[in-house]
């Protein structure tokens, strides 16, 4: 046997250990496809009555600033700071001593006006009976009918001027113009106050009950207002409830009172203001809340869960779907309120869709997947009144 076909022989036999051994090499890397498990639940409506979040401020019920209607000097306080105080009762005693004597001195001046009434009225009727007996002119009755009215003027003018002195004496004393608590007092013992004056020296506020004032954008204001048109009462009962600031929910339940007939040019908002009960005057006038204002009336929506909407880079929101093939079917929506952990939303499902749950970011368009577990009734929300966050 020659070199050449040596060498041949050779090669042939070690051909196939070298394709043996490649083929032991690449085996493990080839690995089979593995399904992708899935859950998913039916869509259907859930029934309830939104509600959204507003700041809201509080305003008291009646707010009266005392101020004086006399000038004078402050005698003594009469009312306990913090306190609460009747309609009518005596908060301030203004010194009185020159509206008493401007009193008395138009009292003596009605009592002249009287005195000479009643003399000019009898000369009056003496002529009156003269001049029956032709005993006196028709020239001297009329110049005695003359003074007697004259006189009966007087007295009413006296009248007034004592009717006058009286009421300014009677300012002396500031009463409370409404019930409530009345503040601190901006004025001692001593002090001069003057009518007309610019700056009040206590406040009277009611809070049995207070307002709470909150801006609405005007665009989600109109939005609201055109969807429940021509599908409620005139005036339905709009329930708001507050929270404090520190998350703290109120127990009491007040219902929205008026609606501002304009927008706010400079913020583009509308004014709200509701009434809530205040009956241990916990609220306290200025304080900032967060109001939920619940829509007109309980209405159908399709509500999905916040951990299974996925976003494009661009923020567009998708639901991943299964349909009767078991094939995923990545569905653009339109969201509308935020309902505590969930979306509501506005478009791009229907009832009856089969929504993914899980393996959200194993799955694709297109894709066959197992589906573990279907579940027909989702139940997202259970409460009939639920706070939401408007979008708009």
């Amino acid at each position: 046997m020659s070199f050449t076909r040596a060498v041949k022989y050779s090669l042939l036999l070690l051909l196939p250990l070298g394709l043996l051994g490649c083929s032991d090499q690449t085996e493990p890397n080839k690995r089979p496809i593995q399904s992708i498990h899935v859950d998913s639940t039916t869509l259907a409506y859930s029934t309830f009555r939104l509600s959204t979040e507003l700041p809201g401020r509080i305003t008291a019920f009646k707010e009266a600033e005392v101020r004086p209607q006399i000038t004078g000097i402050v005698k003594s306080r009469l009312y306990q700071e913090g306190s609460y105080v009747e309609a009518g009762q005596v908060l301030f005693q203004i010194d009185p001593t020159s509206y008493q004597s401007t009193v008395n001195s138009a009292n003596a001046q009605l009592k002249k006006a009287l005195t000479s009434e009643i003399n000019t009225k009898k000369e009056m009727l003496r002529y009156a009976q003269l001049l029956k007996k032709k005993l006196s002119s028709q020239q001297i009755y009329d110049e005695a009918e003359s003074t007697y009215l004259q006189a009966k003027a007087e007295v009413a003018i006296r009248q007034a001027d004592l009717d006058y002195a009286n009421i300014e004496l009677s300012y002396t004393k500031i009463k409370a113009p409404i019930s409530g608590y009345a503040g601190f007092s901006q004025v001692s013992e001593g002090s001069l106050l003057t009518s007309g004056q610019s700056d009040y020296i206590t406040t009277v506020i009611q809070t049995d009950n207070v307002y709470i004032d909150m801006k609405q954008s005007a665009v989600a204001f109109y939005k609201i207002k055109k969807e429940f048109q021509n599908k409620l009462a005139a005036k339905p009962i709009v329930p708001v409830s507050i929270t404090l600031e520190d998350g703290t929910s109120y127990d009491q339940t007040g219902q929205l009172e008026f609606t501002d007939t304009q927008t706010d040019g400079s913020t583009g908002t509308v004014t709200l203001r509701a009434i809530i009960p205040n009956p241990d005057n916990s609220l306290l006038a200025g304080m900032y809340v967060r109001s939920h204002i619940s829509m007109p009336e309980a209405r159908e929506y399709l509500v999905v869960s916040q951990s299974i909407v996925v976003r494009s880079q661009s923020g567009q929101p998708s639901v991943f779907t299964v349909d009767e093939n078991n094939k995923i079917v990545k569905k653009p929506v339109v969201l509308g309120n935020e309902v505590g952990n969930a979306w509501v939303v506005k478009e791009g499902l229907t009832v009856g869709d089969r929504i993914v749950l899980n393996n959200l970011n194993k799955i694709k368009n297109g894709l066959t997947v197992i589906v573990d577990n279907d579940s027909k009734a989702p139940a997202l929300i259970t409460n009939t009144d639920t706070h939401t966050k408007d979008l708009d």
